[in-house]
Formats: C-alpha cells, structure tokens, sequence
C-alpha cells in the first residue's frame, strides 16, 4: 500500500470518528436512553471502519490482477462487506442493545466523511 492511501485511509478514520462524536452529541438533545444511542453510533462506525479497510485492501489485491478477474473479486468483496454489515447490523438491532437510528447513523457517516475529505484536498491544492 502506498504512502498516499495510508494517508487518506488515515484521514477518512479520523474524519469519520470525528462525525461520529458530532452525532452522538447532537443525539444526546433528541434520545431517552443513551447508551442505546452511543452503542448504536459506535456499532454504526465500527461497521465503516470495516468497511474502509476492506475497500483499501480489496484495491490493493485488485491492482496486480488482471481486469475480468480483478471485477469478479472486487465484486465478491463489495458483496461481502455489505452481507457481513447487514448481518452485524441486525443482530444489534435485534438483540435490542443498540439504537437502530444511531446505527443506521454510523452507517451513513461514511458518505460525508468522504464528500469532507474531498472537500478538504480541494482546498490545500
């Protein structure tokens, strides 16, 4: 892996945890119980952090492939991450010790981290 995707996968963590923390606070004003609601953050961003690895290791697999085999794998590994997030995903939910919104929450986060961390690399070039 090179330098420059170990520096944007880093950003990406930190962008993301630090949203995290922006929506765990905003959900302290609108939820009763909140370590349903900061289990179900927590759960959500674990369930990104995942899926990020996974994105970088998939592309990292993928470059020294050749092209059909390396859309078969990249497209098994796309499928895998979201069945493995689906099922953590339901089973906290349907054990009832997280907030369903709060995960769904973290879930989300990884669309703005990345629109920040675009964003961000526009502004410094």
């Amino acid at each position: 892996m090179t330098k420059e995707m170990i520096k944007t996968r880093n950003s990406l963590m930190i962008t993301l945890l630090v949203l995290g923390a922006i929506s765990f606070i905003v959900g302290l004003f609108f939820v009763e119980n909140f370590i349903s609601w900061f289990l179900g953050i927590v759960i959500g961003i674990l369930i990104s952090l995942f899926r990020l690895f996974s994105m970088s290791k998939s592309l990292e697999k993928t470059v020294d492939m050749e092209v059909e085999n390396a859309k078969n794998y990249y497209k098994a590994q796309y499928m895998l991450r979201y069945i493995v997030s689906f099922a953590i995903a339901v089973v906290a939910c349907y054990l009832g010790f997280a907030n369903p919104i709060g995960l769904i929450v973290g879930l989300v986060l990884l669309q703005p981290t990345v629109y920040i961390y675009q964003l961000i690399e526009k502004k410094k070039n």
